[in-house]
């Protein structure tokens, strides 16, 4: 008898193919050695949107992504990217960075601020060249603020995962490298939130925008003096012996979906608050919770929104526009990162080898790059075009990572310091 493909049935169809496709390509053609698994998913997730898919069998495209059924893929879309947010807050440990010296505080604000500014001039001049890359609530600075914050993103937790196979993760450099990173988050979501505030309160002038920001500040007030103590007593009383079981389970996500609520209310974005969530979680428990939380938020939930990212990706060979923006922002993520880590850890004491390596390493984007360019275009900061160009931007950074570094830790071992 004739089939038929009922909605729950061409979820489970959706889900088995965005679960298990990226996972056993990665895994069983050997890309594992080239590449991080992020990369593969979002590739995926590009693929199956209508740049590849859409172009080569329209038909079935239409019939797996209708619009009509891509409604649950959202709300799984939307808790995938609040978990990760969370997570990546959960990685970031401010106690590690104190002490670290005047070195490394110098090292990291320029890893972050000398792409960034080279980022905004460069956004700047797009969005004279080219208009059509800025989005509909974009005035010429607030695009080339956020656009230079896109240049100079780097991803903590992919990149731990990349110096985990190059089995940098225990050797100095490594932890130099996660320091920088955590760094670079830390200011990318002070960057973010100032850059939300602007687009939100942009049609009300700079009233709206002190509102904005005034409750940003009186949110993480509030966490810090209240929510991250009775939170801490909290779990006391449920995993006492730090162990997270479900109660633990259940705080720790009412927590994060309650911060990011806030700051969805209060006119920023969720992420934000499922990120400072985060960091304010006991740290004597964080290695318990990431072990609860973290697979099945990256292998199970993530996928959901590659697809929905993917299905936003539309690269038209023929737009030079669109070509130029990922060709130019690619070229000042490389080398503003580079450069800009690497000089100044060279003056602050680092050996050429270690100084380039490490300088190499803060390209990466991963999906923290996906997440930001995600919300700058909800925001109406960036268009469609030029989210999809820079989408790929993140790709080639991030999959450019790992032999770049093996690349010039080879070369620089052979030139005399």
């Amino acid at each position: 008898m004739p089939f038929t493909l009922t909605p729950a049935l061409l979820f489970l169809v959706q889900a088995i193919l965005l679960i298990a496709g990226p996972f056993l390509l990665w895994r069983l053609t050997g890309l594992k050695h080239l590449a991080p698994m992020v990369v593969i998913q979002i590739l995926f997730g590009i693929a199956l949107g209508p740049s590849v898919l859409g172009h080569m069998a329209p038909d079935l495209w239409g019939t797996l992504f209708a619009p009509a059924s891509l409604a649950p893929l959202s709300g799984l879309a939307l808790l995938a990217v609040v978990f990760f947010a969370f997570l990546t807050g959960l990685h970031l440990d401010v106690a590690e960075l104190r002490g670290r010296g005047r070195g490394f505080v110098g090292v990291s604000l320029s890893s972050m601020l000398v792409p960034t500014v080279m980022g905004g001039a460069l956004g700047l001049w797009i969005v004279d060249a080219f208009p059509g890359m800025a989005g509909p609530k974009a005035e010429p600075w607030l695009f080339a603020a956020g656009f230079g914050i896109c240049v100079g993103v780097t991803a903590l937790p992919v990149l731990g995962a990349i110096l985990r196979e190059m089995g940098l993760l225990e050797r100095r450099v490594g932890r130099l490298a996660l320091g920088y990173a955590a760094v670079n988050d830390a200011m990318l979501w002070v960057l973010i939130t100032g850059v939300l505030a602007w687009a939100a309160g942009g049609s009300g002038g700079l009233g709206s925008i002190a509102q904005v920001a005034l409750l940003g500040f009186a949110y993480l007030g509030v966490t810090e003096l209240l929510a991250r103590p009775v939170l801490d007593r909290l779990l006391d009383r449920v995993a006492p012996d730090g162990r997270i079981g479900d109660t633990a389970v259940v705080v720790t996500c009412a927590a994060l979906l309650g911060s990011a609520a806030v700051t969805e209310l209060i006119g920023l974005h969720y992420i934000l608050g499922a990120f400072v969530a985060g960091t304010a979680m006991p740290r004597r428990l964080a290695a318990a919770v990431l072990d609860r939380l973290e697979h099945f938020a990256t292998l199970i939930l993530l996928p959901f929104f590659f697809t929905l990212t993917g299905l936003k990706v539309n690269l038209d060979l023929a737009a030079s526009a669109q070509w130029w923006v990922f060709a130019l922002a690619t070229a000042t993520t490389l080398v503003g990162k580079t450069l800009g880590t690497a000089l100044p850890a060279r003056m602050a004491g680092e050996s050429w080898p270690d100084a380039w390596q490490l300088g190499t390493l803060m390209p990466c984007k991963g999906l923290m790059e996906v997440i930001v360019l995600t919300i700058l275009l909800e925001a109406g900061v960036l268009s469609s075009a030029c989210f999809s160009a820079l989408v790929l931007m993140a790709v080639v950074a991030t999959a450019l990572t790992q032999p770049m570094t093996l690349l010039v830790g080879r070369f620089a071992r052979t030139v005399p310091a």
